[in-house]
C-alpha cells in the first residue's frame, strides 16, 4: 500500500483526531517526547506504533523542513470522484461551500487556502491533475492539519467541472482584482464553489467564462492587492456569516 509522510505537531494531531486515513508509523524525537505528550498518548490509545528517531534522520525524511521532531507514516489523503464529492458536501449541510483551486502551483498557498477555507466552513476543494499542487506533506504541513477535516476531489478540467457543478446547481463565483461585484454587496446562494486563482495570474479567462459572476475585495490602502491565502481568507469570511449552523 503507498504511504506517505505527515510532519509536524499538529498536522499528525489532526490526522489522528479525524481518523480518515491509516496511520502506519509515528516517529518522534525522544529530547521532544514531552512537547509531543498529547500526540504521543492519543497515538498510544489508537494502537499506533511509536518510534524513536534522531533530529538528523527526520531532517532527512522531510528534506530540512520544520518537522518539531514528529514525523506519521500514512497513507495518501482520500481524493474522490466528482459525482461522489458533489453528493458527499451536499450531505453535510445545507449550506455547502466548496472552493477550487485554478492552477495555485505553490504548497505554501495552497494549504494556507486550505486552512483559512476549513476553519471558515468550506466543505472540501477540487484542484486539477495538472498546473497545480498534489495534497502532499507540505501542503498539510502549511494546512495545519486542516486538509483532514475536508473533502478533495481532483479533476481533468477546472472550466468543465464548474460547467457540471452549475448543472447539479452550484452557483459559482469567481475571486478577482477586478470582480463586478463588491464583496461586502454579495449575497451568496448555496450551494456554492468559490474560485480562487493562483498568485499573479489569477483565475485563468476560460475559467472565469464558466462563472456566474466574480467578486472584488474593497482596496483601501496604497497596495493595489492581496495575496492568495489572505483574499481567500477574507471571502471565506464573508460567506460564513451566511453559512448554516
Amino acid at each position: 500500500m503507498a504511504t506517505e509522510i505527515v510532519f509536524g505537531k499538529h498536522p499528525v494531531m489532526e490526522v489522528l483526531r479525524a481518523g480518515k486515513r491509516r496511520v502506519e508509523t509515528i516517529f518522534h524525537v525522544p529530547e521532544s517526547a514531552q512537547r509531543l505528550k498529547d500526540v504521543l498518548d492519543f497515538a498510544q490509545k489508537k494502537g499506533i506504533p511509536l518510534k524513536t528517531a534522531g533530529n538528523h534522520q527526520l531532517d532527512r525524511r522531510t528534506q530540512g523542513a520544520v518537522h518539531q521532531g514528529i514525523l506519521a507514516v500514512v497513507e495518501p489523503i482520500p481524493l474522490h470522484e466528482l459525482d461522489f464529492f458533489i453528493d458527499l458536501v451536499k450531505s453535510k449541510t445545507t449550506t455547502p461551500v466548496v472552493v477550487a483551486m485554478d492552477s495555485i502551483e505553490d504548497p505554501h498557498n495552497f494549504g494556507a487556502v486550505l486552512r483559512s477555507a476549513e476553519t471558515l466552513g468550506v466543505a472540501g476543494a477540487i484542484f486539477p491533475k495538472d498546473r497545480s499542487c498534489d495534497i502532499n506533506s507540505t501542503v498539510v504541513k502549511s494546512s495545519a492539519g486542516a486538509t483532514e477535516h475536508m473533502d478533495f476531489c481532483r479533476v481533468t478540467n477546472i472550466s468543465e467541472t464548474l460547467r457540471r457543478l452549475r448543472k447539479e446547481g452550484f452557483y459559482a463565483v469567481a475571486a478577482e482584482a477586478d470582480g463586478e461585484v463588491s464583496l461586502p454587496d454579495f449575497e451568496p446562494q448555496f450551494p456554492l464553489v468559490v474560485v480562487i486563482g493562483s498568485e499573479g495570474r489569477g483565475v485563468r479567462p476560460l475559467v472565469r467564462k464558466n462563472c456566474d459572476t466574480a467578486v472584488k475585495i474593497p482596496i483601501l490602502g496604497k497596495l493595489d492587492s492581496l495575496n492568495v491565502s489572505s483574499a481567500s481568507a477574507i471571502i471565506f469570511y464573508e460567506i460564513s456569516k451566511r453559512l448554516s449552523r
